[in-house]
């Protein structure tokens, strides 16, 4: 959870320097800021999601630690 906050407040810090430089108009714009931080976050999840279910497979025994790790380097 951490590493989420960090990470918004870096978005949050790059959309102001864009709209001061003349790039983004924050008024006009934060819709898009919103969209692009909400699919960042389902990416994020699904990922996660991914991850979990390789790790429990390989608790239950129906993969093997090189079938776990082959397909924990293929998601990352």
């Amino acid at each position: 959870m951490t590493i989420l906050i960090i990470i918004i407040f870096i978005f949050i810090g790059f959309f102001i320097w864009f709209g001061n430089l003349g790039f983004l108009n924050l008024s006009r714009d934060w819709p898009l800021i919103l969209i692009i931080i909400g699919l960042l976050g389902i990416i994020s999840a699904l990922r996660r999601g991914r991850k979990s279910r390789i790790i429990r497979d390989l608790e239950k025994g129906k993969i093997s630690v090189g079938e776990a790790e082959e397909k924990l380097k293929r998601n990352s």
